[in-house]
């Protein structure tokens, strides 16, 4: 099959001609920015499916979500995005980043300050020996101390998928941060406060680096899926035997069955495309073969990126 005939029936996917539909003459979607409906999801959604940043519809995309600089967040982020991204957590700013990222997307000045602030959030984890360290209590509620820098799920999402910030140093950096997470886990929620009011960081598969793969449930799956491949595009895997263990538990499970993953998992965080959830490639799983293929893509990924196998 050529480029261009591939490139053509990728546009025909069902949900990518959903969000294409919804495109305004701008190219916007006039939804919810941080929502299942809205541009995140749409751009997550059309480059997960091979959609190219320089085609029309994810370019105008593109277009529309630099050019609206101050209003492109409308919606649940449009105060408490800013909030983050002013406590060093990263709210919307990073999000915008990380959206151009899964385009492929870094060399623009906007997206290298925030490669810039996640380098600096790992390298804070560098500094904590324990949790309690940067935590206190208020109302009830586990909180971060004044001064402290966290990141989140998107500053693991944008590292992954952006290559100039690859110096030795800063992969060592890397390397021993997700170390030390390891170390620390399990984490539990913690919440960023700004006056009396508590907000949710973006906190997503960031809680447990390194949980018993033997006790999983279905959703345990999904994140442990989206995280690794995460991991294993960072390029750590191969440095640290926590991670390493866990690949060799995903290999086992494919040696076993003849090199397909055939574990029967089921649960909406798998197959429901949104801002955090969604993995699943094939237009549905109701035949135990398009599961199957998209569990052994997302293994295989894993593979490759993690380079030990």
């Amino acid at each position: 099959m050529s480029f261009t005939k591939l490139q053509s029936q990728i546009l025909e996917d069902k949900l990518i001609r959903e969000f294409i539909a919804k495109q305004n003459s701008d190219g916007w979607i006039d939804e919810d920015f941080h929502s299942e409906k809205g541009i995140e999801t749409a751009i997550r959604v059309l480059s997960e499916k091979g959609v190219l940043s320089e085609q029309f519809p994810i370019q105008k995309m593109l277009n529309e979500l630099e050019r609206r600089e101050d209003t492109f967040d409308k919606g649940c982020l449009f105060n408490v995005g800013k909030i983050l991204d002013e406590k060093g957590f990263g709210g919307s700013q990073l999000i915008r980043s990380t959206i151009f990222a899964y385009a492929g997307i870094e060399n623009k000045d906007f997206i290298k300050e925030q490669i810039e602030n996640a380098l600096d959030k790992f390298k804070f984890i560098l500094s904590v020996d324990k949790i309690q360290d940067i935590t206190e209590e208020y109302k009830s509620k586990l909180i971060f101390k004044n001064e402290v820098k966290w990141p989140s799920i998107y500053d693991l999402r944008l590292l992954a998928f952006t290559k100039t910030w690859r110096s030795k140093e800063n992969e060592k950096i890397i390397t021993s941060s997700i170390g030390q997470l390891i170390k620390l886990s399990p984490i539990s929620d913690i919440l960023v406060l700004k006056g009396h009011q508590l907000i949710a960081p973006a906190s997503f598969c960031m809680h447990d680096f390194y949980q018993d793969m033997n006790t999983f449930k279905d959703k345990d799956w999904m994140m442990w899926f989206h995280r690794m491949e995460l991991l294993s595009r960072l390029g750590v895997v191969k440095h640290i035997e926590e991670l390493k263990v866990q690949v060799d538990f995903l290999v086992n499970n494919l040696d076993e069955n003849d090199g397909i993953f055939k574990k029967k998992l089921n649960h909406y965080y798998f197959t429901k495309w949104g801002t955090y959830t969604g993995l699943a490639l094939e237009k549905d799983w109701r035949t135990e073969e398009r599961r199957m293929c998209d569990l052994t893509f997302r293994s295989l990924l894993i593979l490759y990126y993690s380079e030990i196998y």
